[in-house]
């Protein structure tokens, strides 16, 4: 493992290198600068120097290709081959083609991305090069708030420059949009389609669109653009929340166990989820040219997306001291047993997400001469989830007249998921009792106020060809609140009869995913119609004391509301200044071209941290007894922390032979701590033989990287190349949740919080390539292929193929990604590790211009019903199993 010194004789070798010179010098050809993630406007990359539209999927290719090519750092990218027209319906799904690039789902769709092995928190997301803000706990960012249609461009950076802003260790991702001066005169594009998501059975819409025009001699351009969709789709899952593990059974209760060290669900969850996903995004942005030295662009985001789930899930709960029979497997797995604790339950659970989020910025470029440019970028986004006190969770219990605890088995069926028998009739809802229920939820909010600017000094003196300078400020602030009813008032109605008519529809659950589980539906209702059964005085008048029932209802407003948690709430604010110095290089070895850049970055951060907690008062100890915790009430507290961090880099590019390019690059990257462990929220139990403190920790450091990655690509074509780059990257300062033992004022205490303890080194490989098939005769001179392959230690391995097909007015496309199994976790589902089975899909599409402005086209997403499986250690500890299916799309396409 490469250690500190190592390090600085990397940057101090890669330095030397790069001031190495040849005899003769010439200008890097055009382009050949290494991409900014500055908006797309200020980058001086070729993007800026042609018209942004394109005419098919081969130029699109090029177009990446002739970005790859140009940089000086190890980037790889994804280009729409028409406006707002990326190769898949998601902005996540488009870059999982990339070479390292996996992604997870949220019903279905793409969501976070994970690169060489890194999870989400790890990879910078930036739109138009501005940090966006996200609506989640941590930094991870959904790339399924935006919609394919906005995004014109993805650039994936996998090593940084001193330019970049910080942030990403294992990639900075930046999405650029379409500007008025990116056309010449006007340009319009509409789209519509209808999705059919299969499980569902359902037609939803879909549309977008994009105005843009210039006046005054194009000096002045406006563009607007949104995106909309109203998908409805369906899940269904199988689910255990893990497996507990290391119990003992006593199925003969004779005191002495039958089975020690075994592994067994506490329960099992059969759910049928439909879940409506509607998304309203809309972009605009004006640009205006008073002179040739001077350009200003505005620019603002808007995006909406609800989705809200309504899960109908069928529920049974068995424990360990229930059993009477079992058998149990090599891996000490209960494989099958007989008894459970309780009749089968049936509940409703909601998971809303409401999110939203803003951008808007103002970016003005000068370029007095033509050796001299810069750019001062102010932006402010917002992104906020209003869930909190929006989910909810309310079960009743069945209690089947024909149910017998003793008589019901539990069995991993020959297809690896679990099955229930002897539940009895459960379609029989005459005798129902309501049972637990409750609404909460986390609300987060995210605001960032950000400040860039550039310097640069074309100097073409020797090898130095120019001086780059900049500076940049942000204040972020990360808000979490926490909402749940009242626990007072969450059994307070437990065991009241649920009359029949407040079920609904059985769902259609026969042979549940291919499991045999249901020999039909099972019951469902809705939690508005049982919630307004509960609060009617014909439930109320069921329980012990119904006067007491109606106090508890009152005191909480007159029903099931939820109030602030708030120990579990709080918000960091983390205010960042930096600074950075690059020079840009360029020359020849001989007759072999080369280019880089050398820098360094230079980031001091601010962290304030407030919460809500108690603090320990005092520690009495009574004669005789335990030692008591004095608390004080709940109250505000604060914490902060700071750090500063000094990222030098440098990359390096040269033409070894005609058309094949190495590179190399090694540099110093961070990546914050995650702003949901940098929130002081503080717990305190007192309680005897329990006394623990649970809180976050503002003064996390981040987590440092040194990067080390080297590529060698061999340009076939303008649109084709073989490539294959291997990388290491040396972690360290990982934050871990960490339990320890303190002393209060003489009394011991275990403290649970993120420290900075971890450290990981992760290395790969990957290989890539692309080629169109121009040389063959007619028509087979349409073909075309892009795979890839990347290799990462320890167990990260993923694959993409692409065939396509375009000739004349015909476009088609099929694709397959692929990602191995793998561990999500050590520590998750009740306490045990979490593994993720390998997962294929395919997706196709065709698309047949019927003249040069109408495209009609078709989709199909998931073609052969992949599911996704969540293990614990061995497959038959099934955590979870799901899918939402195939989904397909018939649309058109029109430009003028």
């Amino acid at each position: 493992m490469p250690n500190g010194r190592t390090h600085l004789l990397a940057v101090t070798a890669m330095a030397t290198i790069l001031a190495a010179t040849a005899p003769a010098y010439a200008d890097p050809e055009p382009g050949a600068q290494a991409q900014q993630n500055v908006p797309a406007s200020a980058a001086p990359d070729t993007a800026t120097e042609e018209t942004i539209v394109v005419t098919g999927l081969r130029e699109s290719l090029r177009r990446a290709v002739d970005i790859k090519r140009s940089a000086d750092n190890i980037v790889d990218s994804i280009v729409a081959d028409d406006i707002g027209k990326l190769p898949d319906q998601n902005i996540a799904e488009a870059i999982q083609r990339i070479p390292g690039v996996t992604i997870s789902r949220d019903n279905g769709e793409g969501q976070f991305i994970t690169v060489r092995g890194l999870g989400p928190a790890f990879s910078t997301a930036l739109y138009n090069g501005r940090i966006l803000a996200t609506e989640n706990q941590g930094r991870e960012f959904s790339f399924d708030i935006l919609p394919a249609e906005l995004i014109n461009r993805v650039d994936v950076s996998k090593t940084p420059t001193a330019a970049q802003v910080e942030g990403g260790i294992a990639s900075t991702v930046d999405m650029y949009t379409a500007r008025p001066f990116d056309f010449n005169g006007s340009k319009v594009s509409l789209s519509a389609q209808a999705n059919y998501d299969k499980l569902r059975g359902q037609a939803s819409p879909q549309a977008s669109g994009l105005v843009s025009t210039t006046f005054g001699g194009s000096n002045f351009g406006v563009l607007a653009a949104f995106s909309y969709i109203d998908r409805k789709i369906e899940g269904r899952r199988i689910f255990t929340d893990g497996w507990e593990a290391n119990q003992s059974l006593d199925t003969n209760k004779d005191g002495k166990a039958d089975y020690t060290g075994v592994s067994l669900p506490t329960y099992v969850e059969w759910g049928v989820n439909r879940t409506n996903r509607k998304r309203l995004s809309g972009l605009a942005t004006v640009q205006w040219k008073p002179s040739n030295a001077l350009q200003v662009t505005l620019d603002g985001l808007y995006s909406k997306l609800d989705v809200n789930d309504d899960n109908k899930v069928f529920f049974v709960y068995g424990g360990p001291g229930d059993i009477t029979a079992a058998t149990v497997d090599s891996n000490k797995t209960v494989t099958s047993y007989t008894g459970i604790a309780s009749g089968p339950t049936i509940t409703n659970q909601v998971r809303p997400r409401l999110a939203k989020t803003y951008q808007t910025g103002l970016n003005v470029e000068w370029k007095p001469s033509t050796r001299l440019s810069g750019f001062i970028d102010l932006s402010w986004s917002k992104a906020q989830d209003d869930t909190g006190g929006n989910q909810a969770w309310f079960e009743t219990n069945l209690a089947t007249p024909s149910y017998s605890p003793a008589a019901v088995k539990f069995n991993i069926g020959g297809n690896g998921l679990p099955v229930y028998t002897g539940l009895g009739n459960i379609l029989d809802t005459s005798n129902a009792k309501s049972g637990y229920l409750t609404f909460e939820g986390v609300s987060v909010e995210d605001e960032i106020y950000q400040i860039n600017s550039r310097l640069k000094w074309q100097i073409e003196a020797g090898p130095l060809r120019a001086l780059t300078a900049g500076i940049n400020y942000s204040d972020r602030k990360k808000s979490r609140f926490s909402y749940k009813t009242p626990g007072e008032v969450q059994c307070a109605l437990c065991g009241v009869s649920v009359p029949q008519s407040v079920f609904g529809q059985p769902a259609e659950a026969t042979n549940f995913l291919g499991s045999g589980m249901f020999t039909s539906g099972f019951p469902t209702y809705s939690i508005r119609d049982l919630q307004a059964y509960l609060l009617s005085d014909a439930a109320i008048n069921q329980t012990a004391n119904p006067a007491a029932t109606r106090a508890i209802l009152a005191a909480n407003g007159g029903g099931f509301g939820v109030a602030l948690v708030p120990g579990n709430s709080g918000a960091a604010q983390e205010r960042t200044i930096g600074g950075y110095v690059e020079a840009s290089l360029g020359g020849h070895f001989g007759s072999h071209p080369w280019s880089g850049n050398i820098g360094v970055r230079v980031t001091r951060t601010k962290v304030t941290s407030t919460g809500f907690g108690q603090e320990i008062l005092s520690i009495t100890t009574p004669p005789g007894l335990d030692p008591i915790v004095n608390l004080s009430d709940p109250q505000p507290i604060t914490a902060r922390g700071d750090y500063t961090q000094v990222l030098p880099s440098a990359n390096f590019k040269v033409d070894l032979f005609k058309d094949v390019v190495l590179q190399a690059a090694v540099a110093k990257t961070l990546t914050r701590a995650t702003l949901s462990d940098l929130l002081l929220i503080r717990n305190i139990n007192p309680r005897p033989r329990e006394r623990a403190i649970t809180d976050g920790n503002p003064g996390l450091k981040p987590m440092i990287g040194w990067n080390y990655d080297a590529a060698l690509t061999w340009y076939l074509d303008r649109a084709s190349f073989l490539s294959v780059a291997v990388f290491a990257k040396d972690l360290k300062d990982l934050s871990e949740t960490v339990t320890s033992t303190v002393q209060i004022l003489g009394l011991d205490f275990r403290r649970t919080r993120p420290e900075n303890i971890g450290s990981r080194s992760y290395y790969g490989v990957e290989f890539s390539g692309q080629y169109t098939f121009t040389g063959l005769p007619a028509p087979l001179d349409g073909l075309g292929v892009q795979a890839n392959i990347s290799l990462v230690d320890p167990d990260a391995t993923t694959y993409n193929l692409v065939g396509f097909y375009e000739k004349g007015p015909l476009q088609m496309r099929l694709a397959y990604n692929y990602r191995n199994a793998y561990r999500a976790t050590d520590a998750g589902n009740r306490g045990q590790p979490v593994d993720v089975a390998a997962y294929g899909i395919w997706d196709a599409s065709i698309n047949y211009a019927l003249n040069d402005h109408a495209t009609v086209f078709a989709q199909g997403l998931n073609l052969f019903n992949e599911k996704t499986f969540q293990y614990s250690v061995y497959p038959e500890r099934v955590i979870t199993y799901e899918t939402y299916g195939p989904r397909y799309a018939l649309g058109v396409r029109v430009n003028f």
